[in-house]
């Protein structure tokens, strides 16, 4: 069964807010996996990011009356969870990166493709990594979860042009720093030096 499904994000708030404590479950299976998605990419890595989505889901469920519009439901949350990860992002040292925290290696039997889509993942990570948490956070809103500038101004606080202009300067940058390693690591190959496709 589709999440989505069933009431509107307004009737299981008002279910929750009328006690019952178990509409919850629905708004955690609704938006969750995005959070947490999101959260990932801000934040570089699963295990923060499964923290940050956690606590962001107690905060909302404890503070769910002060959701002013429920209609918005999802916008809300995702500002919880960006708040929470600006509180991570403050409280560790820059570069310190757990093992657990590592991209996967890719499995060398993989096909081609597969290997491929690792590698431009790798590469999107690490142009991710060098933007600051509140560019990286909005790179992430629009072309990650695919959210429109208002959603984004909601979740960020800051004005639609800004988050616009911003956030499309962030893309270019991302796909230029995305085709310089693209092109750098299929020159070099994995040997590092005069690898070339095969014909």
């Amino acid at each position: 069964m589709d999440v989505r499904e069933g009431p509107s994000d307004a009737e299981v708030v008002a279910r929750v807010l009328g006690g019952d404590r178990e509409a919850f479950r629905l708004i955690v299976r609704r938006y969750e996996s995005g959070l947490l998605r999101f959260a990932t990419r801000v934040l570089g890595g699963r295990d923060a990011a499964a923290d940050a989505v956690a606590e962001s889901l107690v905060r909302a469920y404890r503070h769910l009356a002060s959701c002013r519009d429920p209609t918005r439901l999802r916008t809300w949350l995702y500002r919880i969870v960006a708040n929470r990860c600006k509180s991570h992002l403050a409280r560790r040292a820059t570069g310190d990166v757990s093992l657990d925290d590592a991209p996967p290696i890719a499995d060398p039997t993989d096909n081609e493709a597969a290997l491929e889509r690792v590698e431009q993942l790798a590469v999107v990570e690490q142009a991710l990594a060098t933007l600051s948490s509140e560019k990286r956070e909005a790179f992430v809103l629009k072309h990650v979860e695919g959210m429109s500038y208002q959603e984004m101004a909601a979740v960020t606080g800051e004005r639609i042009p800004r988050s616009r202009c911003e956030c499309t300067a962030r893309a270019r940058r991302c796909s230029r720093h995305w085709r310089t390693g693209h092109e750098l690591n299929r020159s070099e190959g994995p040997s590092g030096a005069g690898w070339r496709d095969p014909p």
